[in-house]
């Protein structure tokens, strides 16, 4: 007797965004779209037939290529650990440039800008390749952002020539006695006069 177990659907929570499009390989400027926690999810243990409940998470990053055209792809879902050796620790520490600190919440991430490498992976079915994230790390600064056009400057005409001039000397005045000084009359002060002066 066969007895039909549920199957437990791992499949990628962003499946429905991307859709069937392929994203290009290569490197890109990238936005983290968003950010997808799933907890206490039952899955089946690696090489194993035990199974163990575990808290996942899935990143979903958005870009353009060369031409403009938008492009999604998402990260593997990962266990949600703090271990050094745990896979989404080495994607944090990657898209960061640095170890995460414990106890931030990586959602904050959603909106932050990284530089992404996207490959393709031949699929063990051989029916083709699928697009996976290859590398993350933070946006170098200057990276990316179009230089400014060099902005033709008109040439202006040379400046005119410069002509000495010459000034004449001063020449002394012929001498000449100097004119009498003649003294001022004083004006008569009446006595209504005087009363009008302030000291």
């Amino acid at each position: 007797m066969a007895i039909l177990q549920q199957p437990t659907n791992h499949t990628n929570p962003f499946a429905d965004k991307i859709g069937d499009a392929l994203a290009p390989a290569g490197t890109f400027i990238a936005t983290v779209i968003d950010i997808h926690d799933e907890f206490g999810v039952t899955r089946q243990k690696f090489q194993s037939t035990e199974v163990e409940k575990v808290d996942l998470t899935c990143f979903l990053f958005g870009f353009r290529d060369a031409q403009g055209v938008p492009h999604k792809i998402a990260s593997r879902q990962m266990r949600i650990s703090g271990n050094e050796k745990s896979a989404l620790f080495g994607f944090l520490k990657g898209l960061l440039g640095r170890a995460p600190a414990y106890g931030w919440d990586y959602c904050s991430l959603k909106g932050a800008k990284c530089l992404l490498t996207v490959e393709h992976i031949q699929r063990r079915d051989g029916s083709g390749v699928f697009a996976a994230i290859a590398a993350l790390s933070p946006v170098p600064a200057g990276f990316g952002v179009p230089a400014a056009p060099a902005q033709a400057v008109p040439s202006l005409p040379p400046p005119p020539p410069v002509i000495p001039v010459t000034q004449p000397r001063p020449q002394p005045a012929p001498a000449s006695p100097p004119p009498p000084v003649v003294p001022l009359a004083a004006p008569s002060v009446t006595a209504s006069d005087e009363d009008l002066i302030p000291f």
